[in-house]
């Protein structure tokens, strides 16, 4: 909070704009002469209160919680037509209280009596208000709710890198969920870049959100096999699990923190050994694929098979050409070693005595078949070419 404070205050001033900056340091600097074991204390007061009061820089947090549906949604209501509906229901239950004491002291039962307006009334006698009345208007709250009653905190930290942003939700299993979200302080420097923290919470609370969703069925699943496999296969869980986000946040109206099409490059560089024509209809159809879960996004990070099955026809590519996919991160039929950097067609680059000299180990491998490029470089070598 206090960096993030600091830092905004620092880029206003910077800016021209030294007011807020000026009457940080007017509460900040007597703090000075407090005693060393009072000053963090105090420090903490007035960042809070520039962080939320002055700054608004909480207001981001809240409008991304209330964006993904974590909180609900606050309704403006103007007090001045609270009052103006609260003074004609006085006059006009003081009306007929005179005309009933002119009639004679008739006895009447609180059943009777009509029933008191309710905010909700007043808000539909009341629909629409000037946007100066706004300025002087209330905050209620729409109380349609659906996850926020089942989380119990939710924490915003510093985070020391890029790697380290994101969100987590902690116990999950046991207790109610506390949802934990990192963020460098230096994203709430600029008033000009606000859209861009706003998509980034709203991004990573709607990863949140799914974790604690019981029909994503979200669980740490054990990833199998080395370092290199595990991170590849991270990756594109991650990519696969933006994309469902990415395609929700559309739908809804919402910016996201990566338009589809640079979303789509992205999935290009992952999958750009399958036909362009069969990859741009896998993408288009997990953007709009509606609902997911997380053991079927593990799944297709995971096999290539299970991603192409489910989007793409077996008229539209034969079985042989799915077998002479090469992803980056598949096993080269060679050294069985994950492979990144594929040589695809050995036999159009390479000379035939390197050829023979697979062939003489791997009787059944074909060209197509493809290889690393340190094994063919160590058949190069084998073949002293």
């Amino acid at each position: 909070m206090e960096e993030a404070v600091f830092r905004h205050l620092n880029h206003l001033e910077r800016s021209g704009y030294r007011a807020g900056y000026d009457e940080y340091h007017s509460l900040a600097d007597p703090i000075y002469e407090l005693p060393e074991d009072d000053r963090e204390i105090a420090f903490e007061k007035v960042n809070k209160i520039f962080f939320i009061e002055r700054l608004k820089l909480g207001e981001h947090v809240l409008r991304a919680l209330e964006a993904v549906g974590l909180i609900p949604k606050r309704k403006r209501v103007s007090r001045k037509a609270q009052l103006a509906a609260a003074t004609l229901e006085s006059e006009s239950y003081s009306s007929e209280a005179e005309e009933a004491s002119d009639d004679g002291p008739e006895e009447t039962s609180l059943d009777d009596q009509p029933p008191l307006p309710t905010e909700t009334d007043q808000q539909e006698e009341n629909p629409t208000t000037k946007e100066d009345e706004d300025a002087d208007g209330v905050i209620s709250f729409d109380m349609a709710r659906e996850f926020e009653e089942r989380i119990n905190e939710v924490t915003v930290k510093r985070a020391i890198n890029k790697v380290d942003e994101g969100s987590n939700v902690l116990n999950r299993i046991s207790g109610r969920p506390v949802i934990e979200m990192r963020v460098l302080a230096s994203r709430f420097c600029n008033p000009e870049e606000a859209q861009e923290l706003d998509a980034f919470l709203i991004q990573e609370f709607m990863h949140a959100k799914d974790m604690v969703d019981p029909e994503f069925d979200y669980e740490d699943a054990f990833i199998p096999g080395n370092p290199s496999v595990k991170n590849l296969i991270t990756a594109r869980f991650r990519l696969l699990w933006n994309m469902y986000v990415d395609s929700r946040l559309g739908r809804a109206g919402i910016i996201s923190t990566m338009p589809k099409e640079a979303r789509y490059r992205e999935f290009d560089n992952f999958y750009r050994k399958i036909p362009e024509k069969q990859r741009r209809g896998i993408f288009e159809g997990i953007w709009q694929t509606d609902t997911f879960t997380h053991e079927e996004l593990l799944s297709m990070a995971t096999d290539l098979e299970s991603l192409m099955s489910k989007y793409v026809d077996d008229v539209d590519i034969s079985e042989e050409e799915r077998d002479y996919i090469h992803l980056q991160g598949s096993p080269c039929p060679l050294c069985k070693f994950p492979t990144y950097n594929w040589v695809d067609d050995p036999e159009s680059i390479c000379d035939e005595m390197v050829i023979e000299a697979i062939q003489i180990d791997f009787p059944d491998w074909e060209s197509k078949d493809g290889g690393c490029d340190r094994c063919i470089e160590v058949y190069e070598l084998r073949a002293g070419v």
